[in-house]
């Protein structure tokens, strides 16, 4: 009987000692799987994982943010790249982050000025805490004018969702 509540108690610390490391990871269980879902006009849903990411073309970002010190490289897909892939032509997308920021975003500005959805800082993925799994990063450094309020509201990060729908 003794032996029974030794074990017992023994599988309970390891249940716990798994579920902790689970929590601990980056981004924690809810985003363990780096989840991104585009929907484009029509109502397509595709769900990406980074291994999707990762497939697509590739572009480098070398940049200052407010967010950050210093100069970082940011890795990711371009926009325009990502938006041929899925299909979106429209005017504008809604970018939605973890905590429910959303803002909508003319697909000019991300694709016309070069701007990514990054998924690595300096040659490392990001975890939630950095501000990923995903940031919308613009070339901050090229022109003063991507400097400003307007232009740093786009930088969603911990981007969960990109919708094109009306």
């Amino acid at each position: 009987m003794k032996g029974n509540r030794n074990m017992l108690k023994l599988l309970t610390k390891m249940a716990f000692a798994v579920m902790l490391a689970v929590i601990m990871l980056p981004g924690g269980a809810a985003q363990a799987h780096n989840e991104l879902t585009v929907i484009n006009a029509a109502g397509s849903k595709t769900v990406l994982f980074y291994k999707d990411l990762v497939k697509l073309p590739v572009t480098e970002i070398e940049t200052n943010t407010p967010w950050t010190a210093g100069k970082h490289v940011f890795k990711g897909v371009l926009f325009a790249d990502l938006f041929k892939k899925f299909g979106i032509t429209e005017e504008e997308v809604l970018v939605s982050a973890l905590n429910d920021y959303s803002v909508t975003i003319p697909v000019s500005e991300l694709t016309e000025n070069g701007a990514i959805l990054a998924y690595q800082l300096d040659g490392k993925t990001m975890s939630i805490r950095e501000k990923g799994p995903y940031w919308v990063i613009f070339p901050f450094d090229r022109d003063p004018s991507f400097q400003t309020d307007r232009y740093w509201s786009y930088a969603v990060w911990q981007v969960k969702l990109i919708d094109a729908q009306p």
